[in-house]
């Protein structure tokens, strides 16, 4: 019996009582099927607090390699916090949606959470690309959440993109720093000319053809076999990302930019609604498993680049580390001030404000903070995006 029918009918007993039986009667009986009622409304509350309370989550990795151990690190944190009480459902490797689903998949429900690249967005996350074209930041893990962290609070209209595709961060991890991986012998940074590569995003494709490739605008789930069948020749990407899928068996060339960093925040978000219709307590153990996860996740990143790199040399693999001079020859290449007077004009066409310059020069600041901040600066440190 439904509990409003319960009520209905405990009601209707007393009122019946209550005009045929004496008053101490009636009193008694009142009293015992209040006792009833009230129970009832207990034993309901406690049911209903006591039943587990299942998410689901759609991601394009699988539960192995940097980001499968990150994300995975999170929600078994959430499902060890909950103590029974949440359980997550994941869609691993893109089973249920494919990358560039999951931000409407998480908007309109499909799933609860979901892993979003903000690459993958950019006519739609349009600010948030601006963090895409920094080159550089802190080599610490934590010093990188920092920033990530630093970014979202002090520049509001990011995190407003997201809440306007109903959904709101509630994880973040960072990923290792850029390489190239290549089919044919490649040691440096001039190696890249002539090649056909392919890279995340339009900047960087923009900004390796400054640097003499031929940009090839491949999507990742193809990249294997197009190197496979000599379509690319190079993939242009963070180094734990050549490593987890096998790349690097068919393109065992490597060159390592250490001073490089992948600047895109991988998030995890969750759709606004469900995120407020959750009660203050279940709340509480994401926020608190996020931070936990955020810390463990630190200690597990320092070795990997190290542990990767071993890998790699024991396969037979060549592994080279970018000098000095291929990275200040990167960074003076013109193309990344060419993209981010592109980026700019063209995110002032489709916003209100026209601020993007300032958005730009604000998430600029913060990583040189950041990298400051690593260097022995004293810099107070922002609390979590909670």
């Amino acid at each position: 019996m439904e509990p409003f029918e319960m009520k209905k009918n405990i009601l209707e007993k007393m009122l019946q009582l209550s005009g045929t039986a004496t008053t101490v009667t009636a009193i008694a009986a009142m009293g015992f099927f209040l006792s009833l009622l009230w129970g009832g409304i207990f034993k309901t509350h406690y049911i209903a607090r006591a039943e587990t309370l299942t998410l689901t989550y759609a991601t394009n990795t699988e539960p192995v390699g940097l980001r499968g151990i990150a994300e995975k690190g999170f929600i078994d944190e959430i499902e060890k916090l909950g103590k029974g009480r949440i359980k997550i459902k994941v869609y691993w490797r893109q089973s249920y949606l494919i990358d560039k689903e999951i931000l409407e998949g998480v908007k309109d429900g499909t799933v609860d959470m979901g892993h979003v690249n903000i690459n993958y967005y950019p006519k739609r996350l349009v600010k948030n690309g601006g963090i895409t074209l920094l080159q550089q930041g802190p080599d610490r893990y934590e010093d990188r959440i920092w920033v990530y962290n630093k970014i979202y609070q002090d520049i509001p209209e990011l995190g407003a993109e997201f809440e306007n595709y109903k959904q709101k961060i509630i994880y973040t991890y960072s990923v290792l720093p850029l390489a190239g991986c290549f089919t044919r012998e490649a040691t440096s940074l001039g190696d890249f000319k002539d090649r056909r590569i392919r890279a995340s995003s339009r900047w960087l494709l923009k900004i390796l053809e400054g640097a003499g490739a031929i940009p090839v605008d491949t999507p990742w789930k193809d990249s294997y076999l197009a190197l496979k069948t000599n379509a690319l020749e190079g993939v242009f990407t963070n180094i734990d990302a050549i490593h987890r899928i096998n790349l690097d068996e068919i393109a065992p060339h490597i060159v390592i930019f250490r001073e490089l960093w992948n600047p895109v925040p991988f998030h995890v978000t969750i759709n606004l609604p469900r995120w407020n219709s959750l009660p203050r307590d279940i709340q509480t153990v994401i926020e608190l498993a996020s931070e936990n996860a955020s810390k463990r996740f630190a200690n597990i990143y320092r070795p990997m680049l190290d542990e990767i790199v071993s890998d790699q040399r024991k396969a037979g693999y060549t592994v080279t580390f970018a000098t000095k001079k291929d990275i200040q020859d990167w960074l003076a290449l013109k193309e990344i001030e060419k993209v981010k007077a592109q980026w700019i004009k063209e995110v002032n066409l489709v916003t209100v404000n026209g601020n993007a310059g300032s958005i730009l020069e604000k998430i600029e600041q913060i990583a040189a903070q950041g990298i400051m901040k690593q260097s022995g600066s004293v810099i107070q440190a922002p609390p979590a995006l909670f």
